[in-house]
C-alpha cells in the first residue's frame, strides 16, 4: 500500500521510507514469512497428516506465496533485479494456484466442509490480485474469466439456500456487488465499455444499498460509456455532467468518511481543538488538500483486497 501510494502521488518518501527501502524490507518480510510457513506446514503435516488444521495452514501458506507474487510484480520496475522479481513473481503465482487447488481437492477427498464465506473471499482476493496485474499490462496467467465463472457458480449455488454461510456477514445483494465490482473492473481493462456499464447500472436500479467501492466502480463505467464517441448524440451535455457530478459526490463522500473516522479516533483534546476550528475544513490550505488527497490514495490502496491478511 505504501509503494502504491507513492507511485500514485509521486512522493519519493513515505513514513521515512524510500521505494528502495520498502522493496528491500518487503522482500525480506515475505521471504521470512514463507520460510517460517513452510517449516510450520511440514511440522503440521508430519504430526497430523491431512487434518483440518493442516489444510487451513496450507491455505495460509498459499496466500503468502500469492501476496509475494503481487508484491514483486508490483514493485518490479523499481526492483534492483527486475528480471528476477518477474521470474519469482510468476513462480509464486503458479505455486499459489496449485496449492489452492490441492486444498480444495483434499477437503473433498477427506470430507472436510469448506466455509463458503471464506472460499468466496479467497476467490475475490485472487481475482483482485490478478486484475491488479492485468492493469499493469501483465499477461493473464491465472485465467480471469474462469475465476469469474467459478465465483458466479458458487454464488448461484448459495442463492438457492438463503441460510448458506456465504451470507452470514454479507447479504446476497452485497455478495453480488462484490463480484460485480471486479467484473466491471475486468470489462474496463479489456475495453468492454458497454458491458461494464450494463453491470454497473444493475446495482443502481435493483439494490437499495450499494458498497462504496462497487458504487464507484459502477459510476466510472457509466462515465466511460457516455464518453464513447458513438454515444455522443445519445446523451445530452446535462446528462453527462450529472453523471460526472454523481462521481464527484461519491468521491467526496468517501473523503468525508475518512476525515470523520480520523476525527473520532483522535484524543479528546485534539477533537476539541478541531471543533474550535470548525472553519478549518471550509478554508483548507493547498497543503491540507494535498494531504487529504494523499490520504485518500493511501486508504484506497490499503483496501484493494488483493492481499490476504491472516487471522489466527
Amino acid at each position: 500500500a505504501m509503494y502504491r501510494t507513492m507511485q500514485a502521488t509521486g512522493e519519493s518518501e513515505m513514513c521515512g521510507l524510500s521505494k528502495a527501502d520498502i522493496i528491500s524490507q518487503g522482500t525480506a518480510y515475505f521471504r521470512d514469512a514463507i520460510k517460517l510457513g513452510e517449516e510450520a506446514y511440514d511440522k503440521f503435516y508430519e504430526e497430523q497428516g491431512w487434518s483440518g488444521s493442516c489444510l487451513v495452514f496450507m491455505q495460509h501458506l498459499s496466500s503468502r506465496y500469492f501476496n509475494r507474487a503481487i508484491f514483486l510484480l508490483t514493485v518490479k520496475s523499481n526492483h534492483k533485479y527486475p528480471e528476477e522479481a518477474n521470474r519469482l513473481g510468476f513462480q509464486d503465482l503458479d505455486i499459489a494456484r496449485n496449492m489452492d487447488v490441492e486444498v480444495v481437492d483434499q477437503c473433498l477427498e477427506v470430507g472436510f466442509s469448506v466455509n463458503k464465506s471464506d472460499l468466496f473471499e479467497l476467490m475475490l482476493n485472487r481475482l483482485r490480485g490478478v486484475l491488479s496485474l492485468l492493469e499493469m499490462d501483465y499477461p493473464d496467467e491465472w485465467g480471469v474469466e474462469e475465476q469469474i465463472s467459478n465465483a458466479l457458480r458458487e454464488l448461484h449455488i448459495a442463492l438457492k439456500n438463503q441460510s448458506s454461510d456465504l451470507f452470514c456477514d454479507v447479504s446476497p445483494a452485497g455478495r453480488m456487488q462484490e463480484l460485480d465490482a471486479e467484473l466491471i473492473r475486468y470489462a474496463r481493462i479489456t475495453n468492454a465499455i458497454e458491458m461494464a456499464a450494463k453491470v454497473g447500472i444493475r446495482m443502481f436500479m435493483e439494490d437499495e444499498y450499494v458498497f462504496h467501492h462497487a458504487e464507484l466502480a459502477a459510476v466510472k463505467a457509466l462515465v466511460d460509456y457516455v464518453a464513447l464517441e458513438e454515444n455522443e448524440k445519445n446523451f445530452t451535455s446535462e446528462t453527462k455532467q450529472a453523471i460526472l457530478n454523481f462521481q464527484d459526490e461519491i468521491e467526496n463522500e468517501f473523503m468525508d468518511n475518512i476525515v470523520r473516522r480520523m476525527s473520532d479516533a483522535r484524543k479528546s483534546e485534539e477533537t476539541m481543538l478541531c471543533s474550535r476550528k470548525s472553519k478549518h475544513w471550509k478554508l483548507q490550505t493547498e497543503s491540507t488538500r494535498t494531504e487529504e488527497s494523499h490520504l485518500s490514495f493511501s486508504v484506497r490502496e490499503t483496501c484493494r483486497g488483493d492481499f490476504t491478511m491472516e487471522i489466527f
